[in-house]
């Protein structure tokens, strides 16, 4: 009798044991070739397929798509956290737990690392230890994408870039500066630095990219040397501030637009050391509208970056997958931007 393409008579009679005595090998083998690590723990090529060709022929199930279809969920949610900002990751964090919780899931966290192997994930969904990911970094290796997306793992990357096939949640990052710096040039402002995050994160070159449009729609010139990388540390962007004004590259009238609100504080802070006032000699704004923004004194001109939002957004994504439901490719939230002291504004 057949079933959904499966001889299930056949399917009865074989078993782990049965197949690993009729091919003479160990049981540990024919469970790693199903699962598809056999590779991985040193398991031949040709071992391997002479595995999934006799669980083929006896319509035993032969591939880890099979096996998943006819298994529970474990209510697991894995989060695969690279990004590690003041404030931001916590509030992620906060609404991904929250919101599964809410649909009766746990998480589990691991550190990723770019130069980790691919095991840490897939080891993870191929165990049955967790039903989908949720990303949090920079950017995923391809080789990762395009496993996800082969073997039709449910996956889910916040503040990466779309596009990719891997479903994405983002804020309107382009937005936040265009409006920010849009802003600046209404109030009068026309020398403009830019201080930019990490190179190569999403977030940071479509912030890098609403700056650069809006002076562009306005006509005014940008110098390449006022684009300054600080990588998202406030450390360095003191430092970048101190050298700047210690090369008088860093005049009083200018306004510094920054990737993030970190960024914007140690800038501040370092023209403060150096006896300026903020706004009254310079304009600073930053991106993220954290609660240290509304904190700092003066208090920080800022957009949102709603890291809460997108991590409840996350899971409600992974959880549509989970239930075979049709999602959008990539959600963009919507931040507003945040008045301050640092940079009074006009509309």
């Amino acid at each position: 009798m057949k079933r959904y393409g499966w001889d299930i008579q056949k399917m009865q009679r074989y078993s782990l044991a049965k197949i690993s005595r009729e091919l003479g090998v160990s049981k540990a083998a024919v469970s790693l070739a199903l699962s598809g690590k056999a590779r991985r723990v040193g398991v031949s090529e040709e071992l391997e397929k002479r595995i999934l060709d006799f669980c083929r022929k006896v319509d035993y199930q032969p591939n880890i798509h099979a096996r998943r279809l006819n298994s529970r969920l474990v209510r697991n949610i894995g989060i695969l956290l690279e990004r590690f900002e003041e404030g931001a990751t916590a509030l992620m964090l906060s609404g991904i737990v929250e919101a599964a919780d809410r649909a009766g899931f746990r998480v589990t966290i691991q550190i990723y690392r770019p130069e980790q192997h691919e095991s840490i994930a897939f080891d993870w969904l191929l165990n049955r230890e967790i039903d989908g990911v949720i990303f949090y970094g920079l950017e995923l290796p391809e080789s990762w994408q395009a496993r996800f997306l082969s073997e039709k793992w449910p996956v889910i990357g916040v503040g990466i870039a779309p596009g990719s096939g891997i479903p994405s949640v983002n804020v309107n990052n382009f937005t936040a500066t265009y409006t920010l710096t849009g802003s600046l040039i209404r109030q009068g402002c026309r020398e403009f630095h830019y201080m930019a995050g990490t190179e190569g994160s999403y977030p940071s070159r479509e912030r890098e990219r609403g700056f650069r449009a809006a002076l562009r729609e306005a006509g005014l010139l940008f110098p390449e040397n006022r684009m300054h990388v600080a990588g998202f540390s406030r450390e360095r962007a003191q430092e970048i501030t101190f050298e700047l004004l210690g090369r008088n590259q860093l005049q009083p009238g200018s306004a510094v637009v920054c990737a993030t609100d970190l960024l914007a504080i140690g800038t501040i802070q370092a023209l403060h050391r150096s006896g300026f006032r903020v706004p009254a000699d310079f304009a600073v704004t930053g991106v993220n509208a954290s609660s240290a923004a509304a904190d700092f004194s003066p208090s920080l001109t800022t957009f949102e970056y709603l890291p809460k939002e997108q991590g409840a957004a996350a899971v409600e994504m992974l959880l549509a997958r989970l239930q075979k439901r049709e999602i959008e490719p990539e959600r963009e939230l919507h931040g507003k931007l945040v008045p301050g002291e640092s940079a009074p504004l006009r509309g």
